[in-house]
């Protein structure tokens, strides 16, 4: 019965499909009929018709390739091609990502690829598709300009207030004011035909005093300064200055769209209502939305609506204001609340697509207007250097002179002066707004756009000259007569996940603590994704090391906190080892021997697509997916590289172990004996152990809750064979084919784990927590 149950929905799926076919086949015999007596149809199958039909294919290819969305489809597929590659070669050489992104956008215009292959670049970019272009990436500022407000926090600004508001305006009015006479100098020449004087040396103002908040804050990330005072101050100082710059762009906007000093008048009122309204009543409402919608459950697409909707608005106020749209959507994202938690959540709806879609359109639209064949002769190479030398001169000489006079050292105070000479992104967004508007003329952009890039690319080598001056300067030797004077052991801890931090250091303190003696800790969590936001940034170091942190209190365990953002994990830990000589390296065992389900299903696709793919295809699949990084195994790298002992964690609901079982197979091994026996005292657990037949001559002082239970008659484990059955007087023999079973922590020896544990998977699923230990 059952049986027929079973064939019943095949014999019903059968007659639906025999009913299905024959309707079809009906209905379109009948329609024969009401075809109209011109219509022929060409059912001959000579080649003559195959060649017919595919020249047919072929105009229908081009009609819609060349349709409207077509082209916008193939101009956006080639630009983030570009943008992508250029941005990996620039990160390749220590630079933005971003940097490379707007080289991509020069090269894919007329300077380049318009010369290259002019045919080719009409025909992917003729002038007609280029307001296309240029209307998305316009919708792609705003929405960028809502990210980047989001990232200025104004608790940031006021908390440096008083050296951040200093030294951001000193860094914004010398290279204002230096610009002046040289906009008096070429206004004749290049900008007469195109519009006043008055806006035009405004716009040159602006454009030689802004810093590219974003550029900076991932700079600041990736030099590890962004928990010092010098990264902390270096963002507030930026984001006071960005605050400001675009106060100060918005009113030369408005003068510069208004009729008359009375039309900028009324602007200018209006702008101070604006702004009432957007920290008056805005931001107070929003800073209780905050406290409510902090995680993606309570956060509705409703909530997501309005802020959209707000943000439109805001941006179209601002825009009948004669002050550009961007201006209300940087507003609007800076009156957001600074709990990060909503910010967090709302940027990641946001910022992925602008940053990722949107942001290469622009940069494209901003090559396409670029011509670098306008700076051919003396005059204007000439210009380009002027430009230049006066834009670094008068940023990092202004941030400096103000910085030395707010009481900071002259090594902050030379940093501060290169993070402020970033400009990057930013620069390119005032530079497009004051090209649109006919104030700047082509060739003067184009000057603009390249010092922008050379501003912006010097940061990190201007970074690199100063670190090294330091060091020369610095006596190493005194930095490791203080490192030798530390009592304790000096231990890394290096963690991935949130819960395996407090895990690890659990274990680091049972494992060296002595009484009231506890070892110094450093807890090292990095991110890979070198691409975050400030915002981000925050959120996943508050995540990160909340709980590590909470149990650092619990234990009362000193706790030093090192976040990082590294696209390369393994040898960020192991230039910190050398460079700080730590003296024990605590890591997690990885994916590969997690006990996490999820974990261990990826490890067992990952192995059978090796299999099938071969090793080399599954790594580099998994490197176009960002993954490979996270599932390789990372083990053998520190055993082998790593200057100092490493101890290697496999956590099995770890918390309090009372029963401990210790491996003893070579002479070396009994220097783990002190660890094991610290971590049985600081548990009042017990701890056995075995060892094998080479050690059998060794005497091995014994404490209170320690005995040996068994003797192997070769230095591995899990073998069929027996143990010795005479061992010394007072050892217990004990059958070791699964000698875990019944423990809480497993130690032992790095080789050990190799020969006999590492790939045997019967094993590895029923041990319990694991030490692995190479000293050294």
């Amino acid at each position: 019965m059952s049986k027929q149950r079973g064939l019943w929905p095949f014999v019903f799926y059968f007659i639906i499909l025999i009913a299905s076919v024959a309707a079809l086949w009906g209905t379109l015999q009948l329609g024969e009929h009401l075809v109209p007596t011109t219509a022929t149809a060409n059912t001959n199958l000579s080649p003559a018709s195959f060649a017919s039909a595919f020249a047919d294919f072929q105009q229908s290819v081009t009609h819609h390739r060349e349709s409207t969305i077509g082209r916008l489809l193939l101009q956006i597929l080639v630009i983030l091609i570009a943008a992508r590659l250029m941005g990996w070669l620039f990160r390749k050489i220590k630079q933005p990502a971003v940097i490379g992104e707007i080289v991509a956008g020069i090269l894919l215009g007329p300077s380049l690829f318009g010369k290259l292959s002019p045919e080719l670049f009409t025909m992917l970019f003729p002038q007609e598709s280029l307001p296309n272009i240029q209307l998305l990436s316009n919708f792609g500022l705003i929405l960028f300009m809502f990210a980047v407000g989001m990232e200025l926090r104004l608790g940031d600004i006021r908390r440096q207030l008083k050296g951040s508001i200093v030294i951001s305006h000193a860094g914004i009015l010398l290279p204002f004011v230096l610009s002046l006479p040289l906009s008096y100098s070429i206004y004749t020449q290049y900008a007469a035909a195109y519009t006043d004087f008055t806006p035009f040396a405004l716009f040159i103002g602006i454009a030689m005093s802004i810093t590219a908040f974003p550029v900076l804050a991932r700079i600041i990330q990736e030099s590890n300064l962004q928990r010092t005072h010098l990264g902390k101050l270096s963002l507030s100082t930026a984001a006071a200055g960005d605050i400001t710059a675009w106060l100060m762009l918005a009113a030369i906007i408005a003068i510069s769209q208004s009729g008359s000093i009375l039309s900028t008048g009324y602007n200018l009122l209006f702008l101070i209502g604006y702004l009432l309204v957007m920290f008056g009543i805005i931001r107070p409402l929003f800073r209780a939305a905050g406290k409510v919608y902090n995680n993606t459950e309570v956060i509705s697409h409703g909530m997501v609506g309005v802020i959209i909707i707000l943000l439109l608005l805001s941006s179209y106020i601002t825009e009948l204001l004669s002050m550009h749209a961007l201006f209300g959507a940087f507003m609007l994202g800076l009156v957001m609340p600074e709990d990060l938690s909503f910010r967090k959540i709302i940027s990641d709806k946001i910022e992925d697509v602008s940053l990722l879609l949107f942001l290469p359109l622009f940069f494209v639209s901003s090559g396409l207007q670029t011509e670098l064949g306008l700076i051919s002769g003396v005059d204007m190479w000439t210009l380009l250097g002027v430009f230049t030398l006066i834009a670094i001169v008068g940023k990092v000489g202004g941030t400096y002179i103000s910085a030395r006079a707010c009481g900071q050292s002259p090594k902050n105070s030379i940093y501060l002066g290169a993070f402020m000479n970033t400009r990057g992104l930013m620069e390119l967004v005032v530079l497009g707004i004051g090209y649109e508007m006919r104030i700047l003329p082509p060739a003067i952009y184009t000057v603009l756009v390249l010092m922008t890039v050379i501003t912006t690319v010097m940061t990190m080598p201007m970074i690199h000259l100063i670190n090294l001056i330091n060091k020369l300067r610095t006596r190493r030797t005194d930095r490791i007569d203080v490192v030798d004077k530390q009592a304790g052991a000096k231990v890394l801890l290096s963690f991935g996940r949130p819960a395996s931090g407090a895990s690890l250091l659990r274990l680091t303190n049972q494992l060296l603590r002595r009484g009231e003696a506890h070892p110094n800790v450093t807890a090292l969590h990095i991110t890979t994704d070198k691409d975050i936001n400030s915002i981000d940034a925050d959120k996943y170091f508050n995540d990160s090391f909340r709980p590590i942190i909470m149990e650092a209190n619990r234990l009362a365990q000193p706790l030093e906190t090192d976040y990082q953002v590294s696209g390369n994990v393994e040898n960020t830990i192991l230039s910190k080892l050398i460079n700080e000589r730590y003296n024990l390296l605590i890591v997690g065992a990885g994916v590969r021997l997690s006990s996490d389900e999820d974990d261990r299903e990826a490890t067992t696709m990952r192995e059978q697509m090796s299999r099938r793919m071969g090793a080399f295809s599954v790594r580099t699949t998994e490197a176009l997916l960002s993954i490979h990084s996270m599932l390789r195994d990372k083990m053998e790298f520190f055993i082998e590289k790593a200057p100092c002992s490493v101890g290697i964690f496999l956590s099995r609901s770890f918390d309090s172990p009372k029963r401990i079982l210790l491996y003893l197979t070579t002479r070396e091994d009994i220097r783990m004996l002190p660890y094991a026996r610290t971590m049985a005292e600081n548990n009042q657990g017990t701890l056995h152990i075995i060892i094998s037949k080479a050690l059998q001559g060794e005497k091995l002082p014994l404490h209170t809750g320690e005995e040996i239970i068994a003797t192997l008659p070769h230095s591995f484990v899990g073998t069929t064979e027996e143990p010795d059955t005479h061992p010394e007087e007072g050892v217990e023999s004990k059958d070791c084919h699964n000698p875990s079973e019944g423990y809480d922590l497993m130690i032992l020896s790095y080789g050990l784990w190799r020969d006999t544990f590492d790939h045997n998977k019967a094993l590895l699923l029923s041990l319990p927590s694991t030490l692995i230990l190479n000293l050294k």
